[in-house]
C-alpha cells in the first residue's frame, strides 16, 4: 500500500510540474502601469498575466522578462522597470541580447534584462541605476512547493 502512495505522489508531482511548464504567467507592470509596485512584484501583489505565444512566431517559447529601460526624448516618463511576457523565437539564443538590439532607434537603452521560463519568475530586483540584483527563488517555486506539501499531508492522513 505504501508503494502505491509513493507512486501516486511522484506521478502527481510530475504532472503538476509538466502542466506548470506548458503555460506560464508573468508579473505584468511598467512605468505607466503599477509603476510604484513594479520594484517588488511579489510583496506588492502585482497582477500576473497568462502568457500567450506570439502567433507570428512559429515554435516560439513563452518567457517572463524583467527589464530596466532608460528612455530619452519626449517620453522620459517611460524610463524604469518593465515586467511581462514575451515570445522567444527559435533562432534567437539570448532573448536579452535580441531585446537590446530591438530597442535601438527607439530612444531606449536597455540597462538590465533577465528572462526566465517558469511562472512568475520575473521577480528580479533592480538598483536605483537600473542594475539587476538577485532573483527571488521563493517566488518562482512557491506553487510547486505548496502542492507538494499538500500532497504529503494528504498521503499522511490516508495512512
Amino acid at each position: 500500500m505504501e508503494s502505491k502512495s509513493i507512486y501516486s505522489f511522484v506521478f502527481l508531482t510530475l504532472a503538476i510540474n509538466w502542466v506548470s511548464s506548458q503555460s506560464i504567467s508573468c508579473y505584468d507592470c511598467d512605468p505607466n502601469n503599477f509603476a510604484s509596485d513594479c520594484g517588488d512584484p511579489v510583496g506588492n501583489t502585482v497582477r500576473s498575466t497568462p502568457c500567450t505565444p506570439d502567433a507570428n512566431v512559429v515554435n516560439g517559447t513563452s518567457l517572463c522578462v524583467s527589464a530596466y529601460l532608460y528612455v530619452t526624448g519626449g517620453t522620459t516618463n517611460a524610463s524604469g522597470i518593465y515586467r511581462g511576457c514575451n515570445t522567444l523565437r527559435p533562432d534567437v539564443s539570448d532573448f536579452c541580447d535580441w531585446f537590446k538590439e530591438e530597442r535601438q532607434g527607439f530612444n531606449a537603452t536597455l540597462i538590465s534584462c533577465v528572462a526566465c521560463n517558469t511562472t512568475r519568475c520575473n521577480t528580479i530586483g533592480f538598483t536605483e541605476d537600473g542594475k539587476a540584483g538577485a532573483p527571488s527563488i521563493f517566488a518562482s517555486s512557491v506553487f510547486v512547493l505548496l502542492c507538494n506539501a499538500l500532497l504529503i499531508l494528504l498521503l499522511k492522513e490516508r495512512n
